[in-house]
């Protein structure tokens, strides 16, 4: 639930922070379709895929399952919320978009968060080397 909460605020977050800066310019030089998607791409890489090494970093033992379990926990939530707004309507290829980028880099993270948590004892107990 803590990995949910950190890729879900994340999702949350980050618009507001970098719209102003990030966003704007983005649709100025790419147009509307374009500058959109590509912040779309850029929050949910940072939600998803810091998130995910986040997760993974402070996780004990084998990490890849708490970020990817985290990021379909978010994304639930953040639909339901995106769905339950005034006037919004069910967008399948919005949701479809929503699930691939946040999944791919929550799992991608994860790996990253993997490798840089480096060899711990959980992980040896998990596969056998140490006892008890």
């Amino acid at each position: 639930m803590i990995g949910a909460a950190v890729q879900g605020g994340l999702s949350w977050l980050l618009p507001a922070f970098l719209l102003e800066p990030l966003g704007v310019p983005l649709v100025g030089a790419l147009g509307p379709l374009g500058g959109t998607l590509a912040f779309v791409f850029i929050v949910a890489f940072g939600a998803f895929f810091g998130g995910g090494l986040l997760v993974a970093y402070f996780s004990p033992g084998n990490t890849i399952k708490e970020p990817a379990i985290a990021a379909t926990v978010a994304i639930g939530f953040n639909q339901v919320y995106a769905l339950t707004r005034e006037g919004a309507e069910i967008n399948v290829l919005g949701i479809v978009i929503a699930v691939v980028l946040g999944y791919a880099f929550a799992l991608a993270g994860a790996k990253a968060g993997e490798k840089l948590q480096g060899e711990t004892t959980d992980k040896m107990r998990e596969r056998g080397e140490l006892g008890g």
